[in-house]
């Protein structure tokens, strides 16, 4: 059964009606950015959803080829800057988050629908960074999944080693301070005045 040409996003590869059924629970309860980012992809008009998806960009990153050589197309500078990637270059089954969004690529290129993916990054630093990604068919001309577009929420937690190597060298640090000096009291107490003392006996 031959694609259906540029169907808009309510449409699957064979021409049948896509429904939000489709999608696993943690999909449809998401209410985060990839959530948001799957509603606008399902409001979108027929041959719209590009532009639908533009104010998602810096967020994103758009892999045309997804079944072949998988390349980065365009990507958006925050996920670049957290995650070292390069438009113009192909995307790598790296462990983690690269082999994570070429499999997503390849699932919607298979069948142009959304995909939901997580991953888990480890940061040089000793950070895990928590990755929840939503893989979105973006149809060009006959093509309804010419170009995926992936939209990434990310989230930072200390692993235990790095919480603990942290706490360590806050109390080093605290410790390099010295004991704390005492201040001079800013309102000291006012003694009782001797001699007014002596004065209000003697007016007795």
């Amino acid at each position: 059964m031959p694609l259906v040409a540029d169907e808009g996003p309510g449409r699957t590869a064979v021409g049948t009606t896509w429904s939000p059924a489709l999608l696993p629970r943690s999909v449809t309860v998401e209410r985060r950015l990839t959530n948001r980012a799957l509603a606008t992809w399902q409001a979108a008009p027929p041959g719209e959803t590009a532009a639908a998806m533009a104010p998602f960009f810096d967020h994103s990153l758009v892999v045309a080829d997804p079944a072949g050589r998988a390349v980065i197309e365009s990507v958006g500078g925050p996920v670049a800057a957290r995650f070292g990637l390069v438009a113009g270059l192909p995307l790598l089954r790296d462990p983690g988050l690269g082999e994570e969004l070429v499999a997503a690529c390849e699932l919607v290129a298979l069948q142009p629908m959304p995909i939901p993916f997580e991953a888990s990054v480890n940061d040089p630093i000793g950070a895990q960074i928590l990755v929840r990604g939503l893989a979105l068919p973006l149809p060009l001309g006959d093509d309804p999944a010419a170009l995926v577009q992936v939209v990434l929420s990310w989230r930072e937690v200390l692993s235990k080693s790095a919480a603990r190597r942290l706490q360590a060298e806050l109390a080093q640090a605290f410790a390099s301070l010295g004991p704390a000096q005492a201040t001079a009291e800013p309102f000291p107490t006012r003694s009782a005045n001797i001699d007014v003392i002596k004065i209000t006996k003697n007016c007795r």
